[in-house]
């Protein structure tokens, strides 16, 4: 098992924000290694999917895993290669999280409802699939972080940052970052 550093805002800003570039061979070793780094990575954190940039590759990889929908069951992780979006439905505002900036939330990220894309499978093989709701989100986010984006640079309001915080009775509740830093 090959867990890898995650990558973390801000200080791993600089890498973070790189494009990553698409991936050439799709049979050969450093490949299958950068995969299953992926796929331990994950497999190790509380997360829906990881990009090859957030455990320092600046290769077009992310692992998902797919089920992420109220209604659906987890599917097992899906090795994505070059993904690109092939089509996509309007935007909405929805939740939205990061491995790689832990603890902070918002449900204010724009992000098309659903998605088409296109991607090569660890097995070589095209990918094409439609994904909605939060499967698109997962894959959206994912595919902003090949591209160097970050889901702070898709906030529409950055006062809608919220962390988990342990309330005086015990439970976790979120609470939003200005808030904290105005001490209420």
């Amino acid at each position: 098992m090959a867990v890898k550093r995650l990558m973390y805002y801000p200080q791993d800003e600089a890498l973070l924000r790189r494009k990553s570039l698409p991936v050439a061979n799709l049979k050969n070793k450093r490949l299958k290694r950068l995969i299953q780094d992926l796929k331990d990575t994950l497999e190790s954190q509380r997360g829906a999917a990881i990009a090859a940039p957030q455990i320092g590759a600046l290769k077009r990889v992310a692992v998902a895993k797919f089920g992420q929908n109220d209604d659906a069951e987890e599917e097992p992780m899906l090795t994505l290669i070059n993904p690109e979006i092939i089509e996509a439905g309007e935007p909405e505002t929805g939740f939205d999280g990061c491995l790689s900036i832990p603890d902070i939330y918002t449900w204010d990220t724009p992000r098309p409802s659903w998605i088409r894309f296109r991607a090569h499978g660890e097995d070589g093989r095209e990918i094409v699939r439609r994904l909605q709701g939060m499967d698109a989100r997962v894959l959206h986010h994912e595919i902003d972080h090949l591209n160097g984006v970050l889901f702070l640079d898709r906030l529409r309001d950055p006062d809608e940052l919220y962390t988990p915080v342990e309330g005086d009775d015990g439970k976790t509740k979120m609470i939003r970052l200005v808030d904290l830093r105005r001490g209420s």
